[in-house]
């Protein structure tokens, strides 16, 4: 019980030794307020394809995607996309089913 009261005391006091210190020779520069650095950066990649083929007994599923940047703000928080989506049943029991056709825009904003 003793060694690990001491063992914790110790461990308590290298942890209090261990934690940085303000240097008070260094002046803070600029205002105090600083800008915060965006914790997630945008990718610069935002362009997508994707597409699929699926085929069983009851017939064939095609269909299609795509996402493409169209606007970005200068300091990269606001992003604008323009989505477009295609899909088809082909064959099978039950035929061809009309094409299923989609248009859409993809607004994000980053804190």
């Amino acid at each position: 019980m003793q060694v690990t009261l001491i063992a914790l005391l110790c461990c308590i006091v290298g942890s209090a030794l261990a934690m940085p210190q303000p240097n008070p020779e260094e002046k803070p520069k600029g205002d105090v307020w600083t800008e915060r650095q965006q914790f997630n950066p945008p990718n610069e990649q935002r362009f997508l394809l994707d597409g699929g083929y699926n085929k069983d007994k009851s017939g064939k599923d095609v269909w299609a995607q795509a996402q493409v940047p169209v606007w970005t703000s200068e300091n990269k928080r606001h992003e604008f996309d323009v989505i477009g989506k295609y899909g088809q049943h082909l064959g099978g029991p039950w035929g061809n089913s009309e094409p299923s056709w989609g248009a859409g825009g993809n607004y994000r904003f980053r804190f």
